[in-house]
């Protein structure tokens, strides 16, 4: 039997140990991006953009030492787009998930089409590619687990809150019900994750018509200077959302239900006479 040189055993074990800490990174990422989503009722719309880039690598890859690579860090770089995205104001919705779902699909293609216009190759050894694979499936499912958990422990307060104030708000006016004098962050979140629910039909709040109201406030301020005080008047302008949504085929009922959810499951709700 050929006897292995000994300076080849530690390359192969940093290149698995390469590949493991590049699974793990890519499924700490997605389970964040999950947790994320999930929390904001965005979850169907993140899975795409999670599940697309590894699957489209994956097919243009086929028979590739590359391919398991490039699906990782495919997953890695969307995982990290959609964590982030909110806090550098990038929506996690419509055109903008679209363009970071292909600018996570495109990095990979476009670094190895680099490499090769430079006259050279992208090699992934076997090692790192299964290592990768192996240590994404086995850190993704408790990791998940984890950030969901989380995520549904911070919606249950958050929601309850959310219902709490918006029962307050919510009025009727002919045939339609009226969410007034709502912030523009409340407003945003009361269209993803509440809903009405009557004894005939429940109505989503997003299917409400959105305006947008300007109020003027006037602030007064009293300073003192001196022994004496100054009193100063200001008007200060805010933009505020209003939600109408109107009941089909009835009138309105005495009471309705205001609840939140993610998908089928109910997290709170409130009665409103």
């Amino acid at each position: 039997m050929a006897r292995i040189p000994e300076m080849h055993v530690p390359k192969a074990r940093i290149k698995a140990l390469a590949g493991v800490l590049l699974g793990i990174v890519a499924a700490y990422l997605v389970a964040i991006a999950l947790g994320a989503a999930y929390r904001e009722s965005e979850i169907v719309d993140v899975l795409i953009s999670l599940a697309l880039p590894p699957i489209v690598l994956f097919i243009v890859y086929q028979g590739s030492e590359k391919q398991f690579v490039f699906c990782v860090a495919s997953l890695v770089i969307a995982g990290l787009c959609v964590a982030i995205g909110p806090a550098l104001g990038i929506s996690r919705a419509g055109l903008s998930l679209v363009l970071l779902t292909i600018g996570s699909m495109a990095v990979p293609v476009v670094v190895d089409l680099l490499a090769v216009d430079m006259g050279r190759q992208i090699h992934v050894h076997r090692p790192l590619a299964q290592m990768a694979q192996v240590a994404f499936l086995l850190a993704l499912f408790p990791l998940a687990g984890w950030k969901l958990m989380s995520a549904h422990a911070t919606i249950l307060k958050e929601d309850e809150r959310l219902v709490g104030e918006l029962a307050g708000h919510v009025t009727a006016e002919g045939n339609m019900l009226v969410v007034d004098k709502l912030d523009r962050k409340t407003g945003d979140r009361a269209l993803r994750r509440l809903a009405i629910r009557t004894k005939d039909k429940v109505y989503p709040l997003s299917d409400a018509d959105v305006e947008s109201v300007r109020e003027t406030r006037t602030v007064r301020t009293t300073t003192n200077a001196r022994g004496s005080e100054a009193t100063e008047i200001t008007r200060q302008q805010e933009d505020r959302m209003r939600l109408i949504l109107k009941l089909q085929g009835t009138g309105i009922p005495e009471e309705v239900v205001l609840f939140s959810h993610r998908g089928p499951l109910t997290i709170a709700e409130a009665k409103v006479w």
